[in-house]
């Protein structure tokens, strides 16, 4: 049976398996394109048609889109095209190869008569024409499809994403009108770029600055390409640069002073000429010697951590010349040029200290070592990195696993000694605990017992002095080498991580949020992560103010970050607000409302009242005309009132009237509680 408008001889009939809603063609399930992603849930491989079909069904997944059960047709010419009594479906490429189904997409438009196919992804049938790509097909408008063929003269490399096609009257890129057929148009020796009329275009759009205003070219017919993001007029350097990753802003500018005749490109990022470096954000480097790309040496690794190959490659953001090192286009501080090197990762080392990409660590860089435990078939290979003090990040402080998860590495390299797990196993007898050590342990709370030496979660602690060690609270420590953040993921496995090196009888905590050393005042933001320091703040002078807040004579802060919109000496804190004669903020947010110093109040840490004209929860306005300001009073964190209602503060909801019963019953159950 087929259709009034099927063409026998373009479309053959279709078998197709069905399973309850879902159809099946050669095995592989027939999805809707409109939720194309969700039937990667079912994990299709190896099941048969039946069993995904009962999951799919049961897990309330989307249909396949064809009409059940009717005749489907398959395109002779165009695999992908599908055609039922009603509509004309596409499916899209990859997905088959890629998730193991296929996702398809029903079409508002049927295909009519004979489809030809124009190449570069081009079809036209005999009432239109159609750009297919890999997720929908363009039907083209204010076409003349009978005319449409490449405009010529097309370079070799010319592809389905940059081939212009013309059909007397206007000129399509991807099936969408880019220019008109009168216009002058030359392709580059990119194929992302064309030169139309004098102007220099990338794709639809000619080339343009940060601010979205034309980019001036002197010499738009001399462009072309030198590199991906590169390229020259003859004049000047044209830099494709962006901002953001996942979702990025594409834009151009020159570079007028380059010398052309010497001018390289590096790679993506980074190019030269005999005087000065350039990376792609704009930054120009005056170098000293030789510029080049830092040569990287990437270590293969055994399960004990010896190297048993490398591979070589110049590194895409890290370059070097005579004198410095330069990481993104900016000079990495102290670092030293001729002796930088990569040792593996993203860890690095010159002749005086080791980093982390460009950050530098404080170890031992003589004993530093990196290396990574290589188990094949396993999705976890441990990476080793530290030096003879201690793993990286453990700053002396080292329990049992370490010793153990190390134990592969050292005792594959006997050449090295005197590291701290050599150090742990000369001790390992003296620290097995004999009877009488483990009765007399003092428990003190939160994991911790103290002994002869610190033990956490019945594990001996190395590095924690048992005579000093205090509990600061519920989520820090101390003891006479430093203070110390008490680790809640990993308990079984975990030590404390160190954050200052000052005694802790010098610890002070201003509030749950905010502490100091005696020297630097930190902020406790996240509680299983370690205090931040406040550099600037001023010891002396600084003060907690509740929700985040603190000042001191140089700045307010909430929650670590000053505010520079701010001054200590006429802001107000009140609550979660701070304000000053004309800024508002809310939880360190500015809050567009206008207010005049004089009427504002604050009744409840987290509702802000001006007079009898506004009232917030947070951000959110609440209505004052069914609340009564003038007379408006909480009783407790939860519970206010006003001359003729009774309510109760549900958080971000705000205040939600109760009767006077449920408003006295709540009232009671706060007392008791």
């Amino acid at each position: 049976m087929t259709t009034p408008d099927m063409d026998v001889a373009e479309w053959e009939p279709l078998d197709l398996e069905w399973h309850g809603d879902f159809a099946f063609m050669d095995g592989a399930l027939l999805g809707d394109e409109c939720a194309r992603e969700i039937y990667i849930m079912l994990a299709l491989a190896g099941k048969p048609p039946f069993e995904i079909a009962q999951e799919a069904s049961a897990r309330h997944f989307p249909p396949s889109p064809l009409s059940v059960r009717q005749v489907v047709w398959r395109h002779r010419s165009h695999p992908g095209l599908l055609r039922d009594s009603q509509r004309d479906y596409h499916l899209l490429p990859q997905y088959l190869a890629r998730y193991g189904y296929h996702a398809v997409q029903a079409l508002p438009f049927r295909f009519k008569g004979t489809l030809e196919n124009l190449g570069y992804h081009y079809w036209r049938d005999q009432s239109s024409a159609y750009w297919f790509d890999d997720y929908s097909v363009t039907l083209m408008v204010d076409v003349k499809h009978q005319d449409l063929a490449l405009l010529e003269p097309a370079p070799a490399f010319v592809s389905a994403d940059c081939a212009l096609f013309s059909d007397g009257v206007n000129v399509f890129l991807s099936g969408k009108v880019t220019a008109s057929a009168h216009d002058q148009i030359r392709y580059t020796n990119h194929p992302a770029y064309r030169v139309i009329n004098g102007q220099v275009y990338r794709g639809y759009k000619r080339l343009h600055q940060k601010d979205g205003t034309p980019l001036l070219i002197a010499n738009p017919d001399g462009f072309h390409m030198l590199a991906r993001r590169w390229g020259t007029d003859g004049a000047s350097i044209i830099v494709q640069a962006q901002q953001g990753s996942s979702v990025a802003y594409e834009y151009f500018y020159r570079i007028d002073n380059a010398d052309l005749a010497t001018f390289t490109v590096l790679n993506e990022r980074y190019a030269k000429d005999r005087q000065s470096a350039y990376y792609l954000t704009g930054k120009s480097m005056r170098y000293v010697g030789d510029f080049q790309l830092l040569k990287c040496r990437q270590p293969e690794f055994d399960e004990a951590g010896r190297v048993v190959s490398a591979s070589e490659y110049q590194h895409e953001y890290i370059a070097v010349d005579d004198q410095f090192v330069y990481a993104a286009g900016t000079r990495v501080r102290g670092a030293h040029g001729p002796s930088f090197q990569h040792l593996g990762f993203d860890y690095y080392r010159d002749h005086q200290r080791a980093y982390c990409r460009n950050k530098p660590l404080h170890v031992d860089v003589d004993s530093f070592v990196v290396a990574q435990l290589y188990h094949a078939g396993r999705d976890y290979s441990p990476i080793l990195v530290g030096d003879r003090n201690g793993p990286l990040g453990s700053d002396g402080v080292l329990d049992k696993a370490m010793q153990l998860e190390w134990a592969p590495f050292f005792e594959a390299h006997p050449q090295l000694t005197d590291y701290w797990w050599h150090r742990l196993q000369a001790q390992e007898e003296a620290q097995a605990a004999p009877e009488e050590e483990i009765s007399a342990r003092r428990v003190i709370g939160l994991g911790f017992e103290l002994g002869r030496q610190v033990y956490f979660h019945g594990r001996p602690i190395i590095g924690l002095d048992a005579a000093s060690f205090k509990l600061l609270g519920k989520h820090l420590c101390g003891d006479v080498n430093g203070l110390y953040l008490i680790p809640y993921h990993g308990v079984d496995s975990a030590v404390p991580e160190r954050f200052s090196t000052e005694s802790v009888e010098h610890f002070s905590a201003f509030d749950s949020t905010y502490l100091s050393d005696g020297k630097t005042v930190y902020c406790h933001r996240i509680f299983y992560h370690c205090p931040q320091p406040i550099f600037k703040a001023d010891i002396a002078t600084f003060v907690s103010c509740g929700y985040g807040w603190a000042k001191d004579s140089r700045a307010v802060y909430h929650m670590g970050q000053a505010k520079k919109s701010l001054g200590p000496e006429n802001t107000q804190i009140l609550g979660t607000y701070a304000f000053n004669s004309t800024l508002m903020m809310f939880h360190g947010k500015p809050l567009d409302v206008e207010f005049s110093p004089e009427e504002v109040s604050v009744p409840h840490p987290h509702f802000l009242q001006l007079g009898t004209r506004k009232l917030f929860c947070g951000r959110r306005p609440l209505s004052a005309k069914r609340i009564d300001l003038a007379t408006l009073a909480f009783l407790d964190d939860r519970h206010a009132r006003d001359k003729q209602r009774f309510y109760r503060y549900e958080g971000h909801a705000g205040l939600t009237e109760v009767s006077e019963e449920d408003y006295r019953v709540g009232l009671a159950n706060q007392t008791v509680s």
